[in-house]
C-alpha cells in the first residue's frame, strides 16, 4: 500500500486552523440592565444572571441609586437589553419616569436596544411613546382573582389574575404568549433597529409568589429579543456628536457662560443699559481694556479739549455711532479716567462724559450750553434771587428753582435760603467758563 505525500502547505494551513480559537472561546454574554424598585424585583433580575451579565439600577425609596443614567442614551446603549419589570410608584424613588427618561428609552430601542416592560411599569408610567415602541394600544385593566394560564411555546404557566392583567390591542406587535382566555400575555414589536416587549401580567409577583419556572420564560424572551433585533445598540458618529452637544447645551455652566458671552457682545455693541454695560466691562476688565483701546484713546483726547461732552456730542466729534461709544466710555470709567453723569433728571435722554476730577467743570460747561441765559445772569449777578431770575427770563419760578437745585448738587451754583426765596451764587467753575 502506498501513501500519498501530504503537501507542506496543507500541513501549515491545518496547524493554523488548530491555533485559531473557536468562536465560543471569545463569547461575551449579553448585558442586561434591570431597573428595580424593591427586593422582589432584584430576585427576578438575578434569575437572568445564569445566561447574561446583569446590572441593576435600584430605585427603591429605602436606598435608591442615581436614576440620571435612565435619561442618558449613551449610557443605555452599553446594554443589549433594558428590563423595567415592575416600577411600582408606591416604592419608586423619584416618582414617574420623566419625559426625558422615556425619550431616552424610546431612542435606545430605535438604535437597536431591547426594552422589556411589565404591567405596573406600562400602566403607572404610561406614555404614548411606550405604545409606539411596544406596538400596542391599552384597552383596560382587569383583576378577577381567578387563576388563569399563560400559554408560552406550548407550556402552561399558572397566573393569579388578582395580580392584575392589562388587556391590550396589538397594533404592530406579534403575540408570543396568550392567556387561556385568548388575550395577549406577551407581545413583541420591532421599532427602529430594536425590539419592544410587553408582559401584560405582573412578571415579578408571578415569579416570586407563584412559580419560579417563569424564569425560563424570561430567559427565553431575552434570547428571542437578541435574535429578533436588527443590530446591537450602537450610535453613529453623528448621533454621538449630537448627544454630546445636547449634554453640553444642558450643562448649567455652559448655559451660564453662553448667556454671559451673549451679554458681553450686546454690551460691546452698546445695546444694553449703562448699568449692565458697566457691570460687564468691570467683570471683563482685563480683556475689555484692550479690545476697544483705539476708541478709548480717541475719547480721552476729545475729553481733554471739551472737558465735558454728551454722548451725542462725542459721537459727532468722533464720527462713531453713540452705541459703539458706550462700552469704551464704560471702560474709561472703570479705569478711573472718566466719569459718567446721567442727565435724565434734567429731562435729557443722554449722559455727560467728563474727565475724572473735572466733573464740576464739565457740568458747568454743559449747563452753559443748555441754559445759556440763566447761567449768564447767575454769573453776572451773584446773589440774584430765584424770583428775579424767573421774572427776567420769563420762566416759571418752580422750574428755575428745580434746575438750580440740580445744578447745585453738582457744584455748578450755590443756593442760599432766605425768607420766601433763594439767593443764587456762581461757583468758581462756572465763573471760569465765562472768563474764558
Amino acid at each position: 500500500m502506498t501513501m500519498k505525500r501530504v503537501s507542506p502547505l496543507v500541513i501549515i494551513l491545518i496547524s493554523l486552523l488548530l491555533l485559531v480559537p473557536s468562536p465560543a472561546s471569545g463569547y461575551s454574554p449579553a448585558r442586561i440592565l434591570v431597573v428595580c424598585s424593591d427586593v422582589d424585583d432584584v430576585m427576578m433580575a438575578n434569575s437572568l444572571g445564569n445566561n447574561f451579565t446583569v446590572d441593576i439600577i435600584y430605585l427603591g425609596k429605602d436606598l435608591p441609586d442615581d436614576r440620571s443614567p435612565l435619561s442618558s442614551l449613551e449610557y443605555l446603549a452599553q446594554y443589549d437589553e433594558v428590563w423595567i419589570p415592575d416600577l411600582n410608584l408606591q416604592w419608586t424613588y423619584g416618582g414617574r419616569l420623566s419625559q426625558n427618561e422615556i425619550d431616552a428609552l424610546e431612542q435606545y430601542v430605535e438604535v437597536g436596544g431591547v426594552l422589556v416592560l411589565g404591567l405596573n411599569t406600562y400602566v403607572q408610567h404610561w406614555n404614548r411613546k411606550f405604545d409606539e415602541v411596544l406596538g400596542v394600544s391599552l384597552l383596560r385593566i382587569k383583576s378577577s382573582g381567578d387563576e388563569v394560564y399563560i400559554n408560552y411555546s406550548g407550556e402552561l404557566y399558572p397566573y393569579n389574575s388578582s395580580f392584575q392583567i392589562i388587556v391590550v390591542r396589538p397594533v404592530r406587535a406579534d403575540v408570543i404568549a396568550r392567556y387561556s382566555t385568548g388575550e395577549p400575555a406577551i407581545t413583541e414589536a420591532h421599532y427602529g433597529r430594536g425590539i419592544g416587549v410587553l408582559m401584560t401580567f405582573n412578571p415579578v409577583r408571578a415569579f416570586v409568589e407563584q412559580d419560579e419556572n417563569y424564569a425560563a420564560i424570561y430567559r427565553d424572551i431575552a434570547i428571542k429579543g437578541l435574535d429578533d433585533r436588527a443590530s446591537k445598540p450602537r450610535l453613529s458618529t453623528g448621533e454621538i456628536i449630537e448627544l454630546k452637544v445636547k449634554r453640553l447645551a444642558l450643562n448649567p455652566i455652559f448655559i451660564g457662560l453662553t448667556a454671559f458671552l451673549l451679554l458681553f457682545v450686546m454690551a460691546y455693541l452698546g445695546y444694553l443699559p449703562w448699568g449692565l454695560i458697566l457691570t460687564i466691562a468691570a467683570l471683563t476688565f482685563p480683556i475689555s481694556r484692550y479690545i476697544s483701546r483705539k476708541l478709548q484713546e480717541e475719547l480721552t483726547d476729545a475729553l481733554k479739549v471739551l472737558v465735558g461732552a454728551t454722548l451725542s456730542e462725542l459721537s459727532e466729534e468722533l464720527g462713531v455711532e453713540p452705541k459703539r461709544l458706550k462700552f469704551p466710555i464704560a471702560v474709561l470709567k472703570i479705569s478711573r479716567k472718566a466719569e459718567i453723569i446721567d442727565l435724565s433728571e434734567f429731562g435729557e435722554r443722554d449722559v455727560l462724559v467728563t474727565p475724572r476730577g473735572k466733573e464740576i467743570e464739565g457740568m458747568a460747561a454743559w449747563a452753559i450750553g443748555r441754559h445759556p441765559k440763566l447761567m449768564e445772569k447767575v454769573t453776572m449777578n451773584p446773589g440774584i434771587r430765584v424770583l428775579d431770575l424767573a421774572r427776567s427770563l420769563n420762566m416759571p419760578p418752580y422750574d428755575v428753582l428745580e434746575t438750580l437745585k440740580r445744578l447745585s448738587a453738582y457744584g455748578v451754583v450755590e443756593l442760599r435760603k432766605i425768607t420766601f426765596d433763594y439767593e443764587v451764587y456762581p461757583t468758581k467753575s462756572l465763573v471760569r467758563w465765562f472768563e474764558v
